[in-house]
């Protein structure tokens, strides 16, 4: 299973814009940091507004977060951007055999243990807010 890059570059783009707080933030700053097109990053920027997360002011162009870091987690910051919903990360074929003594349950076998996984990152990730990666960082100085 791969997921695609756009939950790690918001992230990163989020600690970018705390850290540089009142500052402006391109989106050719951001791209540079985070090794991503500057257009997938204008494209995050979009998401992260629709969701609330992130405020973007015309004219002189400082983006702030919406919410107080305190208030994000990283299952919000997900939701907000990923194209897929979580019940998605994992796929079953779509032509398993029902004739197959093992094809007609699992399905029901494995996804009750998969939607489990999948619920148990959810909670993880919400109980993950931007401030505490902030903090963590700040440790690392």
């Amino acid at each position: 299973m791969r997921m695609s890059t756009q939950f790690t570059v918001t992230v990163q783009m989020l600690m970018l814009i705390m850290v540089l707080k009142g500052k402006k933030v391109t989106s050719n700053m951001l791209s540079e940091s985070t090794g991503a097109n500057p257009i997938m990053i204008r494209q995050l920027y979009g998401k992260l507004k629709s969701a609330g997360i992130l405020n973007v002011s015309t004219g002189m162009g400082v983006t702030t977060l919406a919410r107080d870091p305190a208030d994000i987690s990283l299952w919000d910051i997900y939701m907000a951007v990923e194209e897929y919903s979580p019940n998605e990360l994992f796929k079953f074929h779509p032509n398993i055999s029902n004739g197959c003594q093992i094809g007609r349950f699992f399905k029901e076998i494995l996804g009750v243990h998969l939607d489990e996984a999948v619920r148990a990152m959810g909670e993880k990730m919400e109980r993950i807010s931007l401030a505490q990666l902030l903090e963590e960082w700040e440790d690392r100085l």
